[in-house]
């Protein structure tokens, strides 16, 4: 089997499908050399790289169909609109994190985040996981949606403010094929940022770079995806997806919605497996 990389993309809630995705790799034996996720998808990674299906699980369903996932509750609770505190409290009640399975695995996992001071993207892999899970809360602290997180010398929030699919970050480190998992069904257009986000980035943050940044990040978006099919169609890179609307969208929290979507993961990859294992060179 060739080298290879798993390039998890974010979306909130909606990344129930790329748990899904990875809990099938998991069940057939497809460990990755390299991880990298943005978002929800550091979280989903977390659980993959330490080899936790039932974690997937979850974190894809359990977790976020939590009346403390989304709203009003987590923002009274936490002052997060995403309830990053609650929401990782409860994953590690039910399939605490074996760290030890981490730090041994056969997968590098590393983990997007954007620094407000610097502005930029830095990449920190799972021996810098503390007991708080802070890297991965900071990952998911949500542009205005989320407070962010003090880690390291520096605050940090979620990195999909100016990388939503981290491709390059694979290619930088060498990797030459890649499995890209994304939650967005094949068509999904990221608009431009309406006029009230803008509005709200200049009042809550008072820089000009993150307002920057916030209105170039459809731009950044539709380039990384341009890259990938470019890679996909010379033969490095594979592309797992939705086949079809399900009508998830990041803020989905209904169980029965959930479910159903993070088994749509599992079986659409179970489906293309011999395509994947052919991909990767598998025996």
């Amino acid at each position: 089997m060739v080298e290879f990389s798993v390039v998890i993309e974010g979306g909130g809630t909606k990344t129930a499908y790329s748990g899904g995705v990875l809990k099938c790799l998991l069940d057939n034996g497809i460990y990755a050399n390299y991880g990298v996720g943005i978002s929800a998808g550091a979280e989903f990674l977390l659980a993959y790289a330490s080899g936790q299906s039932k974690r997937l699980e979850v974190t894809g369903i359990d977790s976020i169909s939590s009346k403390d996932a989304v709203g009003i509750r987590p923002f009274l609770k936490e002052r997060n609109m995403f309830g990053l505190e609650s929401t990782n409290a409860l994953i590690e009640r039910l399939a605490p994190l074996d760290k030890e399975a981490l730090l041994n695995s056969p997968t590098r996992m590393e983990e997007g985040v954007y620094n407000l001071k610097t502005h930029e993207i830095e990449y920190y892999d799972q021996t810098y996981i503390d007991d708080d899970n802070t890297l991965t809360k900071a990952s998911c602290a949500l542009l205005l949606l989320c407070r962010p997180y003090k880690f390291l010398d520096s605050l940090y929030m979620d990195a999909g403010l100016r990388v939503m699919i981290p491709i390059e970050r694979s290619i930088e480190l060498g990797y030459k094929k890649h499995l890209v998992i994304s939650c967005k069904e094949v068509g999904y257009v990221r608009k431009p940022a309406p006029g009230y986000q803008i509005w709200l980035a200049n009042r809550v943050y008072h820089d000009p770079i993150i307002t920057q940044d916030l209105k170039d990040r459809h731009l950044r978006y539709n380039e990384q995806w341009e890259l990938i099919e470019k890679m996909e169609k010379e033969g490095s890179a594979l592309v797992l997806r939705p086949s079809k609307d399900m009508g998830i969208s990041r803020y989905t929290t209904d169980r029965n919605k959930l479910e159903p979507w993070f088994n749509l993961g599992y079986q659409e990859t179970l489906d293309r497996l011999d395509e994947i294992k052919a991909f990767l060179e598998m025996e």
